[in-house]
């Protein structure tokens, strides 16, 4: 009996991608641009999310699907329900122009995104007073 121990012949691997774009996973030239369930966040995982690790350098190549992704990603680690704190949440729109703009300079590339978010997010409700949009306490 003959072994195969080479790499899979050409019709394997076709249907094997034909089986992995049939089940959503996606295989060959796809641009990214999807923003579907399968679109992944940037950076470098820990613990299953790259909230920790992902960095200006992560995010200034990714695609709009990507970066909502990484987005989702680091709002649920910042704002965790068991955590016992209530923190302020940025919209997917705010955290995109605090990444954007926090990332655009050279020297920032080693930035967390993770930092950029929660500095942002603290400091949320005082925007949001400032610009008539909350209510302050009137004792």
């Amino acid at each position: 009996m003959k072994s195969i121990t080479g790499p899979l012949p050409r019709a394997a691997a076709t249907s094997l991608c034909v089986l992995a774009v049939a089940l959503g996973a996606g295989c060959g030239d796809d641009d990214g641009q999807g923003g579907g369930a399968a679109t992944e966040a940037v950076g470098q995982r820990l613990g299953g999310s790259v909230a920790q690790l992902a960095q200006c350098r992560d995010w200034a190549p990714a695609t709009p699907g990507e970066k909502l992704a990484t987005i989702d990603d680091i709002r649920s680690q910042v704002n965790r329900e068991d955590a016992g704190v209530s923190a302020s949440e940025l919209s997917d729109d705010e955290a995109m122009r605090v990444f954007d703009h926090g990332c655009a300079k050279p020297y920032a590339a080693g930035f967390r995104l993770h930092v950029l978010y929660a500095r942002a997010a603290a400091f949320k409700p005082l925007r949001d007073i400032a610009e008539g949009e909350g209510e302050a306490d009137s004792g």
